[in-house]
């Protein structure tokens, strides 16, 4: 994960988890799973500013990506994709184990 993007890293990411659908009807659930991980991207995109992303701190951000993937019930196809195209346009790669937990 060297030479990350880290404006395109978070476009992309904030836009996988905009465009997935929420198959989930747990409203709890949905607050805890999407809304609170998606606050804290937003909030170390600030805090982050001009610095370069590290490769351990893009660890944490698709760690909160994953999770309001788990609490949409996104299918393992679509995170597959996100995963990918988030690689595509920021130079970040990870392990496919990963991707379907």
């Amino acid at each position: 994960m060297s030479d990350i993007d880290s404006r395109a890293f978070f476009g992309a990411v904030l836009k996988a988890v905009a465009c997935t659908r929420n198959h989930n009807t747990d409203e709890t659930g949905y607050a805890e799973g999407v809304l609170t991980p998606t606050a804290r991207i937003r909030e170390f995109e600030k805090e982050l500013g001009d610095r370069a992303l590290t490769e351990a701190e893009a660890e944490q951000v698709l760690g909160w990506l994953d999770s309001t993937f788990r609490a949409k019930l996104t299918p393992a196809e679509e995170r597959e994709h996100y995963h990918r195209y988030i690689a595509e346009v920021s130079g970040v790669t990870r392990a496919p184990a990963a991707v379907s937990a």
